[in-house]
C-alpha cells in the first residue's frame, strides 16, 4: 500500500503546481559563471575570424593562449558539473516549467551575447543571406563571391566554395535577416536569433509531449533543451537545426495529441529547414492510418502526402531560388567532407588500414565511400523497420530513434545532429538514460571551440572499435530496450 501511495502524493503536487524543495539555485549560479567563463575565452579562440579585427563589441586581452584554452574548458567542466547536478534535482521532481525557463535564461544568455562557438556556421547563415540579399541563388551562388574580408574569413574554408545545402524555408529567412543589415556581429546575432524560436518551441511544446506520454516534463527539458549539448549547438553555435528540431517537436506534438493536420504542416515546415525532419510526416501518417480502418486510412494517407507536397511546392516557389536544393549536387554536399567522429568513415578508414598492408589494390577514398554506402544501407532498412513497427514501440520513440539512425547512418555526422533525436527521445521513457545522458553531456567536445574536428590522425581507431563495440553492446541481450526505455542504462 506503501508505493501507490508515494505515487499519488507525487502526483498531487505535480497537479498542484508545488516541487519538492530542492537546491536548484547554487546550480543555476555555477552554470551561468561557466556559460560566461566560455565566452570570455571564446572572444579569442571561439568560431571568430582571423585576424580578430574587433568583431566583437568584448574580448580578453590578446595573447596568453594557453591560458585562454584552460579557461575554456575549465569552464566547458563547470556548466557540465552544473547540468548533472540540476539533474539529480530534475529526477528527484524539483525542476518546474519555471524553474526551467530560469535555467535557460541563465544559462543561454551568455551565449546569446557572446562570439559563436564550437562551429562557423553561423557565418555561413549570414553569408547566404547576403548573396540572397544582393540578388543571388545561394543554391548556385558560393560565399567566395562575396570576396575577401571578416565575413569569407569567418565562414569555415571548407564551405566558402559551396553552395547552400539547407532548404528554402531558411535559406529565405536568412535573407530577412541580411535585409534587415547592420555590422557583422549584429547579423550573426540576428541569425542566433532566428535559431532561438526553435529553442523557444522545444520549451514549449516538450513539457506537453513529455505529459501526453506520461513522463516528467522537468526530466525532458533537463535532457532536450538545457544539456550541454543543446545549449552549445543550438545557442552558443546557433546552428539551423535549432528551428529544424523546433518545428519538429511542436508539430509531433500536435500531431500525437489530436491535431493530426496542422502536427504534419509544421514537420513539412521543418524539413524545409532540413530535410530529414519530412521522417516526422511518415511516422505520424504511419501512426495515423495504423489507428483507422478502411477508406480512412487511405484518407490520412493522402492528406500526409498532399500536406507534405503543398508545403514544399508552396515555400519553394514562395523562396524563388528554384528545385535545386532537392537536386544531387545540394544533397551530395554533406558527403564532401569527411570527419572522423563519423562512424561509416572511420570504419571505412579501418578496413582499409588492413587492406593495405595485405596488398590489395584499393584506394582509402574508394573504400570509405563503398562503407558509407553499406552503412547507409543498414540505416534506411533500420529505419523502414520502425516506420511499419510504428504502433509497437510509441511513434514518439521511434521517430526519436530513426532520426538517430538517419544521423549515424550518414555520410557525416557532426555532434548537433544528434539533437534531433534526443530531443523527441527526452519525453519518453528514455530520458532516464544514462547513455543519453553522457551523449547530452560530452558529444559536443568532439570539435574544438573554433570549430575545427579534434578526431584526427588515429582517432579512427578509437572510433570504428567503439561503434563496433557499442553495437554489440546493444544487439547483444537486447540493451538497445534498455537505452531507449531508460532501464539500467
Amino acid at each position: 500500500m506503501g508505493a501507490p501511495t508515494a505515487v499519488h502524493g507525487a502526483q498531487s503536487k505535480r497537479q498542484t503546481g508545488s516541487v519538492p524543495t530542492q537546491p536548484w539555485v547554487p546550480w543555476v549560479v555555477l552554470g551561468a559563471s561557466g556559460a560566461v567563463g566560455m565566452v570570455l575565452a571564446g572572444t579569442r579562440i571561439g568560431a571568430v575570424p582571423d585576424p580578430h579585427l574587433g568583431l566583437w563589441w568584448f574580448s580578453l586581452p590578446a595573447g596568453g593562449a594557453p591560458l585562454t584554452s584552460i579557461l575554456f574548458y575549465a569552464s566547458v567542466a563547470v556548466v557540465v558539473g552544473a547540468w548533472f547536478g540540476l539533474g539529480r534535482v530534475a529526477l528527484a521532481g524539483g525542476l518546474s516549467l519555471g524553474r526551467a525557463w530560469v535555467v535557460l535564461a541563465a544559462w543561454g544568455l551568455p551565449f546569446v551575447l557572446g562570439p559563436p562557438l564550437f562551429s562557423r556556421d553561423l557565418f555561413s547563415y549570414v553569408a547566404q543571406g547576403l548573396l540572397a540579399h544582393h540578388g543571388a541563388n545561394p543554391y548556385t551562388v558560393t560565399p567566395s563571391t562575396l570576396g575577401p574580408g571578416p565575413l569569407l574569413s569567418g565562414v569555415a574554408s571548407v564551405w566558402r566554395d559551396t553552395t547552400s545545402p539547407y532548404g528554402p524555408f531558411f535559406v529565405g529567412a536568412g535573407r530577412l535577416v541580411a535585409d534587415a543589415g547592420g555590422s557583422l556581429a549584429v547579423q550573426v546575432m540576428a541569425s542566433r536569433a532566428l535559431e532561438l524560436v526553435g529553442v523557444v518551441l522545444v520549451m514549449v511544446s516538450l513539457p506537453r509531449l513529455a505529459r501526453h506520454l506520461g513522463t516528467d516534463p522537468g526530466i525532458a527539458l533537463w535532457l532536450g533543451a538545457l544539456s550541454p549539448l543543446a545549449l552549445f549547438s543550438f545557442v552558443a553555435s546557433g546552428h539551423n537545426d535549432a528551428l529544424m528540431v523546433g518545428l519538429l517537436v511542436a508539430g509531433v506534438t500536435l500531431g500525437v495529441t489530436g491535431r493530426l493536420l496542422p502536427g504534419l504542416l509544421l514537420c513539412a515546415l521543418a524539413a524545409t529547414v532540413k530535410l530529414p525532419a519530412a521522417a516526422g510526416v511518415a511516422f505520424l501518417a504511419v501512426d495515423a492510418i495504423q489507428a483507422r480502418t478502411g477508406l480512412a486510412r487511405w484518407r490520412v494517407g493522402a492528406q500526409a502526402v498532399a500536406i507534405l507536397a503543398v508545403v514544399v511546392v508552396g515555400v519553394t516557389l514562395l523562396a524563388g531560388y528554384g528545385w535545386t536544393w532537392l537536386g544531387p549536387t545540394a544533397l551530395h554536399i554533406p558527403t564532401e567532407l569527411r570527419v572522423l567522429s563519423t562512424p561509416s568513415v572511420s570504419l571505412g578508414v579501418l578496413i582499409f588500414s588492413a587492406l593495405h598492408p595485405l596488398g590489395i589494390p584499393v584506394a582509402r577514398s574508394a573504400v570509405v565511400t563503398v562503407t558509407q554506402d553499406l552503412v547507409a544501407v543498414v540505416a534506411v532498412a533500420a529505419v523502414a523497420w520502425l516506420l511499419f513497427t510504428v504502433r509497437r514501440h510509441e511513434v514518439v520513440r521511434s521517430l526519436g530513434l530513426a532520426l538517430l539512425l538517419i544521423v549515424l547512418g550518414s555520410p557525416t555526422v557532426w555532434p548537433w545532429y544528434l539533437m534531433w533525436g534526443v530531443v523527441l527521445l527526452a519525453a519518453t521513457g528514455a530520458q532516464r538514460s544514462r547513455v543519453l545522458a553522457a551523449v547530452a553531456a560530452v558529444a559536443m567536445l568532439v570539435v574544438g571551440p573554433s570549430g575545427h574536428p579534434l578526431l584526427l590522425g588515429q582517432w579512427y581507431l578509437a572510433v570504428s572499435l567503439g561503434t563496433v563495440a557499442g553495437v554489440a553492446w546493444l544487439i547483444r541481450g537486447g540493451h538497445w530496450r534498455w537505452v531507449v526505455e531508460g532501464h539500467g542504462a
